[in-house]
C-alpha cells in the first residue's frame, strides 16, 4: 500500500525532484538570493520569532536576544542551513553581557528622540518646533539604523565593542541603501503593526521581528562581506570566518 503523504512533503518531493524545482545551485546574491532563501527557510522564522520574544524576557536581554536570533538569518542566508535553537541559545549567551552597554546606549537615545518629539509637538507655532523635530527625528534614525548595525555585526565579528561601534559608524555613513531598507524595514512593521492592532498580534507573535530582521540581515550582508569579511579571509587565508 502507497504511503500517505503530507501537503509539505508532496511540495518538498515536487521542488527538489531531478528535472524539476530547484535543479541547480542557489543564487549567490541579489533579490534571487533573498527570496529562494526566504522560500526555503520560510518556516524557520515561526520558531525564532517565538524564540526572540520569549528570550526577551526580562527586556535588559533583547540585545542578546537580538544579537541571537541575527546569528540564525545569517548562517541561514549564507550557509543555507543552520540549527535554529544551537545557534540561538549559543549566541545569545555569549552576547549576554557584552550586548548590554549598546542596549543601555539606544535606551538613552530612543528616550532623547522622545523628549524632542514631544517638545517640538508641545511648542507648536514658536521657532523651536522644526528645530527640536529635527533633532528627534536625527536621534531616532541614529538609533535604528547604527543599532542594527551592531547587533548583526556583534554575531559576525570578533572583535571589541569598540571597534563594532567604529564600524558601525562607518556603514551609518557610507551605506546609504542599506540604511535605507533598515529604517523602511523598521517603519513599514512599525506602521503595520500599529494602525491594525491589536490585529496584528498574532503576526508580532509568529513573524514579524524574525521578517523584520531577515530583510535587515539580507541588506547589511553584501556591504558586510565586501568590506570586512572578505578582505579578512583574504589577508587571512582562512575561508571560515564565523
Amino acid at each position: 500500500m502507497r504511503e500517505k503523504m503530507s501537503v509539505w512533503d508532496r511540495i518538498g518531493a515536487r521542488r527538489f525532484a531531478p528535472g524539476k524545482g530547484v535543479t541547480g545551485p542557489p543564487p549567490e546574491k541579489g533579490w534571487r538570493r533573498f527570496f529562494f532563501v526566504l522560500g526555503t527557510h520560510f518556516w524557520k522564522l515561526i520558531p525564532l520569532n517565538l524564540l526572540f520574544l520569549a528570550f526577551c524576557i526580562p527586556l535588559f536581554t533583547i540585545p542578546a536576544a537580538l544579537c541571537g536570533m541575527n546569528r540564525v538569518i545569517m548562517k541561514l542566508y549564507r550557509e543555507g542551513n543552520c540549527f535554529v535553537w544551537a545557534e540561538f541559545q549559543k549566541e545569545f549567551r555569549a552576547e549576554l553581557w557584552k550586548a548590554i552597554p549598546f542596549g543601555l546606549l539606544g535606551g538613552i537615545t530612543l528616550l532623547a528622540s522622545y523628549y524632542f518629539l514631544s517638545l517640538s509637538v508641545s511648542a507648536a507655532g514658536a521657532r523651536m518646533e522644526p528645530f527640536s523635530a529635527a533633532i528627534g527625528l536625527l536621534l531616532l534614525f541614529f538609533t535604528v539604523i547604527f543599532l542594527n548595525y551592531v547587533f548583526v555585526f556583534l554575531p559576525m565579528l570578533d572583535l571589541k565593542n569598540s571597534q563594532i561601534s567604529r564600524n558601525a559608524f562607518i556603514f551609518l555613513i557610507t551605506e546609504w541603501k542599506t540604511n535605507l531598507v533598515i529604517l523602511a524595514s523598521v517603519a513599514v512593521t512599525v506602521l503595520f503593526s500599529v494602525s491594525l492592532f491589536p490585529y496584528t498580534l498574532i503576526s508580532l507573535v509568529f513573524l514579524s521581528f524574525s521578517c523584520m530582521q531577515y530583510i535587515i540581515c539580507a541588506a547589511v550582508n553584501h556591504p558586510l562581506q565586501k568590506r570586512i569579511i572578505g578582505p579578512y579571509e583574504a589577508s587571512k587565508g582562512d575561508p571560515d570566518l564565523l
